[in-house]
């Protein structure tokens, strides 16, 4: 019996680089435990230390999440295809078109009052924006002690669109930026947001511009990138390039609001503020 395992680019540092890899296996929990003990260091990046898969992880068998089926007891049969997707993939530059800057707005504006998430891939010179839906509502009905904010507050991307996100980068695309909206809240990185985008405090994806855009009221006020920085151990505030169509580009420089910000910035204790993933961090986030 073999079952073929799908990992992703930011877990093949602790497979040799392997992208799948064969296992028999007859149920997810089983198949887990023979990854970590063939490769020592997938330990801590899949599960946690209960045993449990990380919130911002999911595993599929045959494109279907395993939450959906039975769990880390869901069985395998041979022929199996497991696929393990976090939040996000990691990317590239932090360059935005003009006209993805302008989709990036115009899905904020659309989807407000609930936040907007998505991603720009490349390959090459090919770009592609996904537009992700957010289920943080569907979460919090579903389960609210676990999931206690709703969708104007946070944002997790749908496991399908996560799945669509895996496929791509396996044929070859990277995600150059992860993006999301903050309802009624400045364009800054919150606390949340980096806590999503980090697994025992290193960046899941250290290479992924994060683009965060400010809607108040209906209206896209302003969009803020951030990246990691090693030597600040932490993600800082970046410049956002917008390449204009002809030879001349138009540098962009996109002001980040702080928490702290007199402009109709609320903070935890009033009961906002924060996705990615993606995912993932991700494909997670909240204020």
């Amino acid at each position: 019996m073999s079952v073929t395992v799908y990992i992703p680019t930011s877990f093949r540092r602790a497979t040799d680089n392997r992208d799948r890899i064969e296992i028999a296996a007859n149920d997810i929990s089983r198949l887990l435990d023979q990854l970590e003990a063939s490769y020592g260091g997938l330990k801590g990046l899949v599960r946690d230390e209960g045993g449990d898969v990380h919130h911002h992880v999911s595993i599929y068998v045959n494109s279907e999440a395993i939450e959906s089926l039975q769990g880390l007891r869901t069985p395998l049969k041979d022929g199996d295809e497991v696929a393990i997707i976090p939040a996000l993939a990691g990317g590239a530059r932090a360059i935005v078109t003009p006209e993805e800057l302008e989709a990036i707005r115009r899905q904020a504006v659309e989807e407000y009052p609930r936040e907007s998430c998505g991603v720009i891939l490349e390959q090459g010179q090919l770009r592609r924006l996904v537009r992700c839906r957010n289920i943080q509502d569907e979460l919090h009905a579903k389960d609210p002690q676990r999931h206690p904010r709703d969708a104007r507050t946070a944002y997790f991307i749908d496991p399908k669109d996560l799945l669509r996100i895996g496929r791509l980068e396996g044929e070859g695309y990277s995600i150059a930026v992860i993006y999301h909206s903050h309802v009624d809240a400045g364009a800054y990185f919150s606390p949340t947001d980096r806590q999503q985008a980090q697994i025992s405090g290193e960046p899941t994806y250290p290479a992924a511009t994060y683009l965060v855009t400010s809607v108040m009221a209906g209206r896209a006020e302003a969009v803020a990138g951030f990246r990691w920085s090693a030597s600040e151990r932490d993600f800082v505030p970046v410049e956002l390039f917008r390449a204009a169509s002809t030879a001349r580009s138009e540098r962009f420089a996109a002001s980040a609001a702080s928490p702290s910000s007199s402009r109709a910035v609320r903070g935890p204790g009033s009961g906002t503020s924060t996705a990615g993933p993606i995912s993932t961090s991700s494909a997670r986030g909240g204020r």
